[in-house]
């Protein structure tokens, strides 16, 4: 039959919506001359039908064959939420280059792909293997934030307006490797071990107590002792991953203050590297604009208020013009 695709394998009939297992991706989303891993279906008359098996490569006749047939979208069997995200991040590299792709999309495949991967990390922050996919994060992070600032605007408008650990550490890496280019920090070596160093910089609180962590309201003295301490923590707990020294004492320092009041060691002026110093004002900014458990959400204007103002000699007054200046905030109110 002209035009028809011929396929030997039938699914069952169209499941609930509710427990579909197949995804529909558009076939841009899949890299072409490469195995992904994955069964590839058609939708044929409310039946899913197998097209090509995981075993064989997807090739680029198969997606002209499938273009000319007005098949535009291709679905993927995958029985939950993180097989799903698996088979994204097989195909991120090919995602984040693609020219076909709107800057849209790869922006919420890769904060979806960047969100997973972190909440993997802090679930299991002593698997040395899950670790190593920060950089996954970073390099794809970087790749789509070199196309240019609406690719930052886009992953930035995508953040979590509730705070968790992973969706915050992701949009402190986000903020942390666009603030750097800003500031004229070029080097794609220095970018990408910062970025994994923001990513990273909050796993010492998996060894923070709970009750600690959730509270809501301010922490007793005793508590705050053993908050102060998830820097450390997070350092000793990268000793043996494969993290870069820039990245781990990014880590230990992105509580230090200019002025001499952080912690761990009250560092003060540039005895804090600019990379951590960054990452400072970056995990303060976020914390302060997304709910928490004790506070809702501030503002843009109002979290600089207090940035500028409370909280006046924390930060590298460059720095915080130049946030201000990337986030487009210097005339809002």
């Amino acid at each position: 039959m002209a035009g028809k695709i011929i396929t030997s394998t039938i699914a069952p009939e169209l499941p609930r919506k509710e427990h579909n297992p197949y995804h529909g991706v558009d076939l841009e989303f899949i890299t072409i001359d490469t195995v992904c891993d994955h069964d590839l279906f058609l939708l044929q008359e409310g039946r899913y039908v197998l097209y090509r098996k995981r075993s064989l490569p997807f090739s680029m006749k198969d997606k002209q064959r499938l273009e000319q047939t007005r098949n535009k979208t291709i679905y993927v069997f995958c029985a939950d939420e993180q097989e799903l995200r698996r088979f994204y991040e097989a195909n991120l590299p090919n995602i984040i280059e693609n020219p076909n792709i709107p800057t849209e999309k790869k922006a919420q495949v890769l904060y979806e792909c960047a969100t997973g991967i972190s909440h993997e990390i802090f679930s299991n922050p002593d698997n040395v293997e899950t670790i190593g996919k920060s950089k996954v994060v970073v390099d794809n992070t970087m790749s789509l934030l070199a196309k240019g600032s609406d690719a930052f605007l886009q992953i930035i408008s995508l953040s979590s307006h509730d705070y968790y650990t992973y969706t915050h550490s992701v949009n402190v890496m986000t903020f942390t490797v666009a603030l750097l280019s800003a500031l004229g920090i070029k080097d794609e070596r220095v970018l990408k071990e910062a970025g994994m160093g923001a990513l990273l910089h909050d796993i010492g609180k998996a060894k923070v107590p709970l009750e600690v962590l959730n509270k809501p309201g301010p922490l007793n003295d005793d508590e705050w002792t053993v908050m102060r301490k998830h820097p450390s923590f997070g350092f000793e707990m990268l000793s043996e991953a494969p993290v870069p020294e820039r990245g781990r004492d990014i880590v230990i320092q992105h509580h230090e203050k200019i002025n001499g009041v952080g912690y761990p060691y009250g560092l003060r002026g540039d005895a804090i590297p600019l990379i951590s110093q960054v990452v400072s004002i970056c995990d303060a900014y976020d914390a302060m604009t997304t709910n928490r458990v004790y506070q809702k959400a501030k503002k843009p204007f109002d979290a600089f208020k207090i940035i500028t103002k409370e909280m006046y000699g924390h930060f590298n007054p460059k720095v915080i013009e130049q946030f201000i200046f990337l986030l487009n905030l210097k005339n809002k109110k």
